[in-house]
Formats: structure tokens, sequence, C-alpha cells
């Protein structure tokens, strides 16, 4: 059952979308996204283990989802990826089919995570310099096809900028699928404020290397103020299904003809943490 939203949506400002967002404060957004990506408290699995499941349907089982390369357009840390990919590649190769490559795309590429990630798989790649979602450019393995991944992202995005990642996906891939944990609905918020919470354990573990940066924590307490703000403002920049389509249909230039697009919720972290997802698939690649 659809979660009740709560208000009109509001295109707040983020402290991280911000040029003088300070690089280590980024840094660890990225890590504790990455941690909750993998933190599982339920039989069904942890948040990328059930991303998995959801892209394997969409796609079409695995006879289709084995011809794809999966781009991570907004990977940040890494997000879902270290995750994902070994998750899907095992569930492809007991059915008979051969592994698909991930890439790590972003704006503001961390190639040090990512250098870790590629060392523990040899299934995932990343493209060094900064990629910009809004612009149409094909990144899958030549003879593949491509699917475009937008994880705990696609919100960051006005609707200008909105428009241009959907029709850049449309464009120049043939699937795309965008996961978000923050929407305008009460579990949401609920949910927000419990990782609200946990970030002043978090932040002991990634910057104990840093006296300064956890001096600065907690006499002055910056990130969990970072995630108090940056999480509830995620909060009011979640879309609806049919917000997102508008920004589809919305473009006359786009042909949708051979699109077939869905969304769906469902419970990914007890008590209240919910995933909203929403894809888009060529009906050629079925």
């Amino acid at each position: 059952m659809p979660s009740w939203v709560l208000f009109p949506r509001l295109h707040l400002a983020e402290v991280e979308d911000q040029s003088w967002c300070p690089s280590w404060l980024r840094e660890h957004t990225h890590r504790a996204l990455s941690r909750m990506w993998q933190a599982s408290n339920s039989n069904n699995g942890s948040p990328a283990a059930q991303a998995c499941d959801l892209l394997l349907k969409v796609l079409g089982g695995s006879e289709q989802a084995s011809q794809f390369t999966i781009v991570d357009a907004c990977a940040g840390a890494g997000g879902p990826t270290p995750v994902l990919a070994p998750t899907l590649n095992a569930k492809l190769i007991k059915s008979g089919y051969q592994p698909v490559e991930f890439v790590l795309t972003d704006l503001w590429p961390d190639i040090r995570a990512w250098e870790k990630i590629v060392k523990r798989s040899e299934h995932i790649s990343y493209i060094e310099e900064p990629i910009d979602a809004t612009k149409s450019r094909r990144l899958a393995k030549p003879g593949t096809k491509e699917c475009r991944i937008f994880n705990l992202c696609f919100h960051h995005f006005d609707d200008p900028a909105a428009k241009k990642v959907l029709a850049s996906a449309v464009k120049s891939a043939d699937a795309f699928m965008i996961i978000e944990m923050t929407h305008r609905t009460l579990p949401s918020l609920l949910n927000t404020t419990f990782v609200i919470l946990s970030v002043f354990f978090t932040t002991l573990y990634d910057f104990y290397w840093s006296p300064k940066h956890l001096l600065f924590t907690y006499l002055i307490p910056i990130v969990p103020l970072f995630y108090a703000i940056d999480g509830y403002v995620s909060c009011t920049r979640g879309r609806t299904p049919d917000e997102t389509w508008a920004l589809l249909k919305c473009q006359p230039d786009l042909d949708l003809s051979q699109w077939e697009l869905k969304s769906g919720e469902q419970t990914a972290l007890l008590p209240f943490g919910r995933m909203y997802w929403y894809s888009g698939v060529k009906k050629t690649t079925k």
C-alpha cells in the first residue's frame, strides 16, 4: 500500500549540493549512505540485495539482465554497487549466464573509495573524470545494452535538471532505475530521524584519523546538524510516480511509445525505512 504524501514537494537547498561544502563532509555522507545500503535487519536482506531483486525483475529476468552494462550515474562512494554487483552476478551465473559489468560515475568522483571497490571486484570499474548525468552520453560496454541506475540521488535534481537526466536516459540508454529512501511521507521522516541520531557514532568511526575533524564535530556538532538539515530537506524533495513521469511526458521531443514505466515501494529497513523505486525499460529490450 503506497504511503500517504503529507505535503507538496519543495526543492529546498541541501548543504551537500553547495560548492563550498567541505570535501571531508561530503565524503562522510557518501560513506554513511554506503553503510545504509549494506545494513540488514529483516529476512528480506539489505536494501542493496532488495534493489538487486528489483533490478532483475524490472529488466525482465536473468536472460535479459545479462545483456546489460549497469551504469551507476551518481555513485558517490559506491553506494549499493559493491553489494549489488556480486549479488546480481551470482544470480546470473547460477542461472547459466555471464556476469555483467558495473561502471561507477559521478559529478564528484570519489576516486579513493572507488579504487578500493574495484580492487575487490573484477566486474566493477569507474570513470575518473566527472560525468554530468544531465548530458546524453552512452557509457555501456560495446555490444551491451545500458541500464542507468540512480541510487538515493534523483531528489538532488530540481525539475529542469531532472527533466534532462530522464531525457538523457531515454535518448542514450536502454533502461533506467531510480531508487530513493527519502520522501514526503511519515515513514520516511521517522526513518530519517533514526539516521540523524546514528551519525554521532559513525562520525567516530569515519574520522578517528583526524582529531581536528572530530573536535570540530563534537564541539560544534556540524555532522549531526548537517545530517538534520540535508536529511529532512531530502524528504521534502521526494517525488511521487505521477510527478516523476510528468517530467518525461512534458517533453514533446521524446518518443516514449517504446518505453514501459513502472513504480512501487516496499519496506527496506525496519521499522520505517521504505524504498521507493521508479523504472523505465525499452520494450524492445525484453
